[in-house]
């Protein structure tokens, strides 16, 4: 019998989330949505910590090795090179 793993968060957008992943050290998500917006949140509690706009639904993001930068591809033709901690580009 496989074991109940429990929700620790919620990660809300306002459209259809295509893509989530861990940062290295597993203690933030970046999430990439429909909605025009990658955000990278707190694992643990869902902490929005930063906000990364798109003019088009991003469809991907990843993580530096180190975790501090964030990499976002969106439909807007743009992949985009994030600070992770701030979202300044």
């Amino acid at each position: 019998k496989t074991p109940s793993l429990g929700q620790v968060a919620k990660l809300r957008h306002q459209d259809g989330v295509n893509f989530a992943a861990f940062s290295p050290n597993g203690m933030q998500v970046v999430t990439a949505s429909a909605d025009k917006i990658a955000r990278v949140w707190i694992a643990s509690s869902g902490e929005q910590v930063a906000k990364l706009q798109h003019q088009g639904r991003v469809l991907s993001a990843a993580f530096s090795p180190d975790g501090k930068r964030v990499v976002t591809a969106s439909g807007d033709t743009t992949a985009r090179v994030w600070i992770a901690s701030s979202g300044k580009k």
